[in-house]
């Protein structure tokens, strides 16, 4: 009878001192869309930032405004970002930037739509949509050395 617990005590030792098997998984990414990719689609895996940059003019009065989104699969970050055009480029046009965390896997259409706040009756002057498809962080391919 003494055997066993010393049998498992031995045992407990081992297995506590054992090396951990690690399994290697290439780290999160940001991935960029911008208009040339408007219609399109899009694969990512969870953990990926997409970040959306599209042609903006604020003083217009137009904005970007997201419409559409699975808010389980695709998780805005934040308000947008406004990157100013470059100085001294009179009648250039800058960038908002909108930032989403792929949080589930799943697909969702992500529509934006650049319309002024204040006037509801109207539609749309520009749409930006993109079909989103979210894999499992587990399907990441690990980087080519």
């Amino acid at each position: 009878m003494r055997v066993r617990p010393c049998f498992a005590f031995v045992v407990a030792i081992l297995v506590a001192g054992a090396p951990r098997i690690v399994l290697a998984q290439a780290p999160p990414r940001i991935v960029s869309v911008s208009d040339p990719q408007n219609g399109g689609s899009l694969t990512v895996f969870a953990g990926d930032t997409v970040k959306v940059r599209l042609h903006s003019n604020p003083s217009t009065g137009y904005s970007w405004q997201v419409t559409q989104v699975n808010k389980q699969v695709l998780e805005q970050q934040g308000e947008s970002d406004f990157e100013p055009p470059p100085k001294n480029i009179p009648g250039a046009i800058g960038h908002s930037v909108f930032r989403f965390l792929a949080a589930a896997t799943g697909t969702t259409t992500l529509q934006l739509a650049y319309t002024r706040p204040w006037e509801k009756d109207k539609p749309p002057v520009r749409v930006f949509s993109l079909e989103v498809t979210v894999q499992p962080a587990s399907e990441r391919p690990l980087p080519q050395p």
